[in-house]
């Protein structure tokens, strides 16, 4: 179980991912021992939710049009003939075969040539979110801060000023994620899987060579590319919610005083 720590632990905890300018506001509102407090925004709160929702929209439907692309784009007419072109898939005397020795450099060159569009593609969709997140981050910010306050109001605001640049480099990490995770889990899967695979025909070959995501629905190059889109969705939602959910909590308010339940 982990001991509760004590209010100054607390305080140079957070003041190690503050703002210094904003550390420094943040100790002389704390020293003035006004109660923290904050009153509620809705007109604000209702606005920025509206922008929110509307991005979530603009994020759905753009992850959903590439989705609804896969099939084609990895299918055996596309990328078995960019596959078949680059040497990796070779007609041979009884069939159809990969190339290569499976090493990682090669899955890698796999991973590259196969996928370098898709990740293009969701790298960019992931920076327009996080750049629409910050943008709504800093437009809010500048409303809520320009509301008549006393100290007590402005201790809430100073918390999520002086942390709101470490929340968006985590949104970049979050963004950082996806690529790297693709390009291992793609080659880490298919390690000791891809050399010298034999197939009748290049549709066969192409149907089972990245196997580990194969299905009767879809090729494995194909079920692959799907599960690398629903993990970018899932970064984008988790980006969103994080921006939302921190000025949902700051624009309904904080009680001025404590209220407590008593029960019979």
């Amino acid at each position: 179980m982990l001991a509760r720590q004590d209010d100054a632990s607390v305080f140079d905890g957070l003041s190690q991912r503050f703002d210094p300018g904003h550390a420094v506001v943040l100790r002389g509102l704390l020293d003035s021992e006004a109660a923290p407090t904050s009153r509620p925004a809705p007109e604000l709160h209702t606005a920025l939710e509206t922008r929110f929702a509307a991005l979530s929209a603009e994020l759905r439907d753009k992850f959903a049009a590439i989705e609804r692309d896969l099939p084609e784009r990895f299918g055996v007419a596309i990328m078995g003939k960019r596959l078949t072109d680059a040497g990796w898939f070779k007609q041979v005397v009884t069939g159809w075969e990969t190339t290569g020795r499976g090493s990682r450099k090669d899955l890698r060159a796999v991973y590259q040539l196969v996928y370098r569009e898709l990740l293009t593609e969701c790298e960019r969709v992931l920076v327009q979110c996080q750049s629409r997140c910050d943008h709504l981050d800093d437009l809010a910010s500048r409303q809520w801060l320009a509301l008549p306050m006393d100290n007590g109001e402005r201790i809430t605001p100073c918390l999520a000023e002086g942390l709101r640049s470490s929340e968006s480099e985590r949104l970049k990490d979050w963004r950082n994620f996806a690529p790297k995770a693709g390009e291992e889990g793609f080659c880490h899967s298919l390690a000791g899987k891809w050399e010298k695979i034999l197939a009748a025909d290049q549709a066969t070959l192409h149907a089972v060579a990245a196997r580990p995501w194969a299905d009767v629905r879809e090729n494995g190059f194909q079920g692959f590319a799907r599960r690398y889109v629903q993990l970018c969705r899932a970064i984008a939602e988790a980006m969103t919610w994080l921006s939302r959910s921190r000025w949902q909590l700051h624009l309904r308010g904080l009680p001025s005083e404590p209220t407590l339940e008593t029960r019979s």
